[in-house]
């Protein structure tokens, strides 16, 4: 027998879907992950390279899930992957974090990049309605929390509660069009997966150079941002926070009518943010950004301005 017979073959991704949260990443995932010709990771979120190296200590902490910190256990996610032509991951985390590009880039050079943009303040009110769900964000006023942002940052709390920085598109990418071919970077908007969900899915299967024939089937929303009410509603947001349950996992073994029914009992619905906040805040923060972010992805973004 030869030597090294009794070690698995490494397998890596060569495709990864960097962000950004609260875009519609986990429909995406359940999209690509029933395409024949497409293998992704058990876990949709391994949110592995922007956890490796030093433990990260947060005066408030965010996500509070065991994430993966070595290579080989990271790689092991993939070791199912058969005669599948993609092979990829889901991590929304690594388009905000500062030394995810390099590290990518230096253990996975040939890897392809999937990007999904939403606009900016709308992101940043479903991010804080996402925290505010499972009881893990003390301001019940949006425009408070997302002006409390500098201090919170300045007091080290979890990316989780970055709100509005996580919206500034350009200054992310960016650090990716540095160092990664512009063929290898693809980028989508939220609004096209939500309203033309299969022309924008036929793209990314071109892509990633796999049957572009395949039609999913579409996807329910998932991860709503809701506000927890009553008993039923306390102790679900509980189970939440402390990552007893795992509502990804759980909704592919429940029915939907009966998904629906549970959110109506424990979640009311949360109020829309008003059309005019929207406008103030874009123009206020993210006016700059969404012009210099157009001329790097090519794409018209008038429609996040208006």
């Amino acid at each position: 027998m030869k030597r090294g017979a009794f070690f698995m073959k490494t397998i890596k991704p060569n495709f990864i879907i960097i962000g950004a949260m609260k875009a519609a990443t986990t429909s995406l995932y359940s999209y690509l992950q029933q395409h024949h010709e497409i293998f992704m990771s058990p876990i949709k979120e391994p949110m592995f390279f922007n956890n490796l190296g030093e433990e990260k200590t947060y005066k408030v902490k965010g996500s509070k899930g065991k994430h993966i910190r070595s290579f080989e256990e990271y790689y092991s996610l993939f070791n199912a992957a058969k005669k599948e032509k993609a092979i990829g991951e889901a991590s929304p985390a690594y388009i905000y974090d500062k030394k995810c590009p390099q590290l990518i880039k230096n253990n996975i050079p040939e890897i392809k990049i999937i990007a999904i943009l939403r606009q900016p303040v709308e992101r940043a009110y479903s991010n804080y309605l996402h925290t505010i769900r499972s009881g893990k964000e003390p301001i019940k006023d949006f425009l408070k929390a997302f002006q409390e942002e500098e201090k919170r940052i300045a007091e080290n709390w979890s990316p989780l509660y970055h709100y509005k920085s996580k919206g500034y598109y350009f200054e992310q990418l960016e650090r990716y069009y540095n160092i990664f071919p512009a063929n290898n970077i693809h980028i989508i908007l939220f609004e096209d997966l939500i309203n033309y969900p299969h022309k924008t899915v036929k793209e990314i299967f071109k892509f990633l150079a796999v049957d572009e024939s395949f039609i999913p089937k579409k996807e329910e929303k998932k991860n709503i941002s809701g506000i927890p009410k009553g008993i039923i509603g306390w102790f679900i947001m509980k189970a939440r926070y402390y990552n007893i349950i795992n509502s990804f996992a759980i909704s592919k073994y429940i029915p939907k009518f009966l998904i629906k029914i549970i959110q109506s009992v424990i979640y009311k619905k949360s109020k829309k943010l008003n059309t005019k906040t929207i406008h103030d805040l874009t123009d206020l923060y993210y006016k700059k950004d969404i012009k210099k972010l157009e001329k790097l992805i090519q794409k018209d973004l008038r429609s996040w301005l208006r």
